[in-house]
């Protein structure tokens, strides 16, 4: 398989949308917006048939990150992200993704409302890696 991303050849991540066809490396997939999910089954979807966030939120005018501080998109997008329980925790991908790392999945929840029933999962479809520890 060639991925779709790169061009090159041993591409063994696949899109699991029924009658899509690409394939891509898992580096080269997180580059170009993909998103695979480390649960149950494992599915990994392109950047155009990746899950969204169902959350019906905008930011206000100047909403930053609430882990770096620094601004954010003016709406929910792949790099954008925010907390299904409370709405008002807005944060990078990048950002939140750290935090999992750090945490683990007995401690991780949202550093703003401190909720972890909605938010584990939605961050697990999402493609936010959260190890065990």
């Amino acid at each position: 398989q060639r991925c779709f991303a790169c061009g090159e050849r041993g591409a063994c991540i696949s899109c699991q949308r029924k009658g899509c066809s690409r394939s891509f490396h898992l580096p080269c997939g997180s580059e170009h917006g993909c998103i695979s999910q480390f649960f149950r089954t494992f599915k990994s979807f392109c950047w155009e048939h990746r899950p969204e966030q169902r959350v019906q939120a905008r930011p206000e005018a100047d909403t930053v990150c609430i882990i770096c501080l620094e601004p954010v998109e003016d709406k929910t997008s792949h790099s954008t992200m925010v907390c299904p329980a409370c709405k008002g925790a807005w944060f990078h991908r990048a950002c939140i993704q750290g935090q999992a790392v750090r945490a683990g999945r007995l401690c991780f929840r949202c550093p703003h409302c401190n909720d972890k029933r909605k938010f584990v999962p939605e961050m697990l479809r999402m493609g936010i890696l959260i190890p065990m520890r």
